[in-house]
């Protein structure tokens, strides 16, 4: 049997595909945008379930969050779909993909442009919607072959990647535990290389309390929030380099107020990379060392 008519099926859908992406893009599906989450979920079901013997809408568990005021709360994330052909079938394929993007609702970059030269900008064009029209393409293909009666398949689409897959993280284990072989649909290196490995994702807050005071009357009574964690941040900064390969990245810090007061409170948001698991419980142990020494200072409590 040969591959190449359905290969060619697959290059006569150009236009199509390109008009899907576009449609896909425009949604505004930010990993913190519900509303826009549910409203891609309904697309791609629509367009996945010709396909499918099954379709199924996942709710997540909400997101807890430490928010900027240092209180704890719960963002509510968008819905999963997992989609499944074949289910009983003795080899399994398992298709993963992503729905959000990094841009939320309130995001400047909300349109596609053409670039020309066959190119296009747009939000979550490559990462993933693209992606997804990609696989969508594939496995139509594939359908219409003399091979699919000997593989099953399923789909699993989350909302949250883009944050770090909290609340879909357990679907994907028990989906990739079920599978022969998986297949991500994220973009390919610049010159088209697949991309065969990614770095481990973890990120995590630093929350600092300290005392306010007067900075004129009562300076000395206040203890700088502000200050304890900049000693803080730098030390984190100051563990790159010392693993190879695990990376820290200080990507967001929030604290003080009126100039006048000594700030009681600050934090710091950060993101950690690895390419091996056995980095993790060093970047675990780093970081609580560099809280516990904040936190054992006079009239400070910090915590990770």
């Amino acid at each position: 049997m040969t591959y190449t008519r359905h290969l060619d099926w697959i290059d006569g859908q150009a236009t199509a595909m390109e008009t899907r992406m576009l449609a896909w893009a425009e949604i505004n599906s930010g990993s913190r945008n519900r509303d826009g989450l549910v409203r891609m979920c309904t697309a791609l079901e629509e367009a996945f379930a010709p396909l499918a013997d099954e379709t199924e809408v996942l709710s997540l568990p909400p997101l807890q969050e430490v928010a900027d005021d240092g209180t704890a709360r719960e963002i509510p994330l968008g819905p999963a779909l997992r989609i499944v052909k074949r289910q009983d079938a003795a080899r399994r394929v398992l298709l993963v993909g992503h729905m959000d993007t990094v841009y939320g609702a309130d995001h400047p970059f909300q349109t596609c442009r053409d670039l020309g030269d066959g190119r296009v900008n747009g939000p979550g064009v490559a990462d993933l919607k693209g992606g997804l029209v990609v696989m969508l393409a594939a496995l139509q293909a594939f359908e219409r072959s003399p091979f699919a009666d000997k593989l099953g398949w399923e789909v699993l689409i989350n909302p949250d990647e883009e944050i770090g897959s909290p609340g879909s993280a357990p679907l994907l284990a028990r989906s990739a535990a079920g599978a022969d072989v998986g297949l991500v649909y994220e973009p390919s290196l610049p010159d088209g290389t697949l991309v065969g490995a990614r770095k481990g994702s973890g990120n995590f807050t630093v929350l600092v309390r300290g005392r306010a005071a007067h900075a004129g009357r009562e300076h000395h009574l206040g203890r700088n929030a502000v200050v304890a964690l900049a000693r803080a941040v730098a030390a984190i900064d100051g563990l790159n380099g010392a693993r190879p390969e695990v990376t820290f990245n200080v990507g967001r810090v929030v604290g003080g107020g009126p100039v006048n007061v000594v700030p009681d409170l600050a934090l710091a948001r950060l993101n950690v990379r690895m390419a091996a698991a056995e980095g993790t419980a060093w970047i675990e142990r780093e970081l609580a060392r560099i809280v516990a020494e904040v936190d054992a200072g006079d009239g400070f409590s910090a915590s990770l």
